[in-house]
């Protein structure tokens, strides 16, 4: 794999990507007629071998943004050679004998550093994120904090244009208004949900309960998140939650408005490494609300012209699960593939 990988990017100057990959096989035809790197891409052993279990025994392929490099994780049953059975990495410049991510390592935090930052940008992207391990999902524990800065008076574009942020107050103290504060770069920003999820502006006018095969409405996937990570959807959110809850205590999935699933809110707050920072929201008559009070995350799951988000509050120990137009700014919290 390591040799077909390197002649494919002797050819095009980058490695596969996610799509390439994930056609089984690689192929070329930057010579005029088709040359074939990798006929068969192999697939991990069915059943599990030896000591690996079912997650490391996945082979999962992640090319950084620009092309530049790429980690593979896959796991050896057994003896290979002078490599020892277990987790491995492979990357351009070798095998890594451990996982290519471990949620939670901060030694694996380049792993997730695949898309490009907006160097160009007055606020950009930090690149790395910090993560938790809550029950079996990889959470990043900081908001993302990619695109532009616009304010707060317009509605973001569209994707294709570039991605766009909300800082809170517009980047301005709350107090007297002049002192600049860089709200993005403590809390990260604030997006609509169609910028979070890579669409068009034009997706939040659609009704995802009246036309719900619109391709506005098929919000799933990556968005605006790294390779390898996606935005969470509604049944994730209070996956989260019911894990953090206390025993005994009620988590209803499906509460239309309303908090639920002591002590989960105080623990996505601090105690469970979570940090929901409490950042506010832009609102959809362009002012900003909440920063110190409210803390929220969209998830992708729409009702209408809506969509589900998750909330907690300084003075609560619940999580409220309630909806808001697509229009509004909320940050965005990316979970692990």
């Amino acid at each position: 794999m390591s040799t077909a990988l390197e002649l494919f990017f002797n050819d095009n100057n980058r490695y596969p990507t996610v799509a390439e990959w994930e056609s089984q096989k690689l192929l070329s035809t930057s010579t005029g007629s088709t040359s074939t790197y990798m006929q068969i891409i192999p697939a991990a052993t069915v059943p599990v071998d030896g000591i690996c279990t079912p997650i490391q025994n996945s082979l999962v392929y992640i090319p950084t943004e620009d092309g530049g490099s790429y980690t593979i994780s896959f796991c050896l049953g057994n003896n290979t050679g002078t490599l020892a059975p277990g987790p491995k990495c492979l990357t351009p410049g070798g095998i890594i004998d451990r996982d290519c991510f471990v949620c939670g390592d901060q030694i694996s935090a380049e792993t997730i550093a695949g898309h490009t930052c907006n160097t160009g940008a007055p606020d950009y992207d930090k690149c790395t994120y910090n993560t938790v391990l809550i029950g079996d999902q990889c959470w990043m524990k900081e908001n993302l904090n990619v695109g532009t800065m616009v304010l707060g008076s317009v509605n973001q574009g569209n994707y294709s244009a570039g991605i766009q942020k909300y800082c809170y107050n517009n980047n301005l103290l709350i107090a007297d208004n002049v002192t600049p504060h860089n709200y993005c770069a403590t809390d990260g920003g604030l997006y609509q949900l169609h910028m979070a999820m890579a669409k068009n502006q034009s997706c939040d006018a659609v009704d995802c309960t009246a036309s719900p095969s619109d391709v506005c409405c098929s919000m799933t996937g990556r968005g605006i998140c790294p390779i390898g990570w996606h935005l969470p959807s509604d049944v994730e959110q209070n996956t989260l939650e019911n894990y953090l809850k206390d025993s005994g205590q009620t988590c209803d999935a499906n509460r239309q408005a309303g908090y639920d699933c002591a002590t989960a809110g105080t623990k996505m707050k601090n105690a469970a490494g979570f940090s929901c920072l409490l950042v506010g929201r832009r609102n959809s008559n362009n002012t900003f609300t909440g920063w110190g009070t409210y803390g929220r995350f969209w998830s992708v799951s729409t009702i209408g012209l809506d969509a589900w988000y998750r909330l907690v509050y300084s003075g609560n120990t619940t999580v409220g699960r309630y909806h808001l137009p697509r229009t509004y700014g909320l940050p965005v919290r990316c979970i692990k593939d």
